[in-house]
């Protein structure tokens, strides 16, 4: 029987924000944009990529610029860039490694398809994904079930599945579909908010345990 272990990627596996930010400021350069604080995009950074487009350049977009303009020339640069400073959290690289043996990992994001595969990639743990799921793989993203079932599809899932992140998103995702679901507490979000997840691994090192108890139940 095989398992689907989908994992959200920002957040739970890295802390990529400085790295999207950095693009975000030598876009901006490159569009003639006022100069400014990284600290003030920061916080636009990890609420889905339109959210980006339209905060990080909205005196572009405001001056008749397009949002498509602006993610043409992020993800060139993003991409070009896209590990510079970002690592794996400390213990998720060997939590992978066990995950992987425990069922089929997908990494489900609403990060592009393309940089979240090129990230893995660049993070040495590409190998470990039998399919990555992006914001744009699918007509909707999450928390939208929808990703599940094609994480699901693609992996050809007939066991149960297992959604982890470190956002509401995620666990509503996960519930929406049916699957169990696990809070990641050293992520972005201090709490998973109103969505009550079925289980919190405090740290990277509490997941191959907790995994394997649930897939072996």
């Amino acid at each position: 029987m095989t398992h689907l272990i989908a994992l959200d990627l920002d957040g739970t596996l890295e802390d990529s924000r400085d790295d999207m930010v950095a693009a975000v400021l030598r876009v901006r350069a490159s569009f003639g944009l006022s100069e400014q604080p990284g600290d003030r995009f920061r916080g636009f950074v990890n609420a889905g990529m339109d959210h980006l487009y339209r905060n990080c350049f909205a005196d572009y977009v405001g001056a008749g610029g397009t949002v498509d303009d602006v993610r043409a020339a992020y993800e060139a640069d993003y991409l070009a860039h896209i590990a510079d400073s970002t690592r794996l959290y400390a213990g998720i690289g060997d939590a992978l490694v066990e995950l992987a043996a425990l069922g089929c990992l997908a990494c489900v994001t609403n990060k592009p398809q393309r940089l979240s595969a090129a990230l893995l990639e660049a993070l040495g743990v590409g190998r470990l994904f039998s399919a990555v799921i992006g914001g744009d793989t699918c007509p909707e993203s999450k928390p939208s079930p929808v990703v599940l079932a094609e994480a699901c599809r693609r992996v050809g899932r007939t066991g149960q599945a297992l959604m982890i992140g470190d956002s509401a998103a995620d666990v509503k995702c996960g519930r929406s579909f049916g699957a169990t679901t696990i809070w990641c507490a050293w992520g972005y979000a201090p709490d998973p908010g109103a969505e009550v997840p079925h289980h919190t691994a405090r740290t990277p090192g509490e997941l191959p345990r907790l995994v394997r108890s649930l897939v072996a139940g």
